[in-house]
């Protein structure tokens, strides 16, 4: 039987569903907070929570903007590094290979005192039994959320 040649650009190999989740290439990634910048490179991978779910980017992702929520961003790096931080909301931008991330507010992994996070988290939980009013409750869950961001890095 004949191999049938892939035109140029399209994939090729034995297993084109991996080859479709995780594309060759390497994205350029800039991670900003308004305070300094976080970081500026190379990385294989991006994950972070944006305002309605999680997200991930991979080379050749489509272009596109989104609003961030509160949860983690994962920077994979080409040598298997992986950088953690916890955020709360901003925005992320694709275009072609290049990802721009601007984060309101940013936790580096290094950054987090396991202890004090438990602490935040706990008095946290305990305000979300009764909240004064609705923004007040929105307001919790989103702390809630970044104090379980802060204890997932710091461990």
């Amino acid at each position: 039987m004949a191999q049938v040649a892939h035109p140029p650009g399209t994939l090729h190999g034995e297993n084109v569903a991996e080859q479709l989740a995780h594309p060759p290439g390497t994205l350029s990634v800039v991670v900003v907070s308004p305070a300094r910048p976080l970081y500026e490179g190379p990385a294989r991978w991006v994950t972070v929570r944006a305002w309605d779910g999680q997200m991930g980017i991979w080379p050749k992702h489509a272009d596109m903007v989104a609003a961030l929520g509160v949860g983690l961003l994962r920077v994979g790096h080409p040598d298997g590094k992986v950088d953690r931080w916890a955020i709360w909301g901003g925005f992320l931008k694709v275009t072609g290979p290049k990802v721009t991330i601007l984060v309101d507010r940013a936790v580096a992994a290094g950054e987090v005192d396991a202890a004090a996070a438990r602490r935040e988290l706990d008095e946290t939980k305990a305000s979300l039994r009764k909240p004064e009013s609705d923004e007040q409750f929105e307001h919790l869950l989103d702390q809630r959320r970044f104090g379980e961001a802060k204890v997932k890095i710091s461990g």
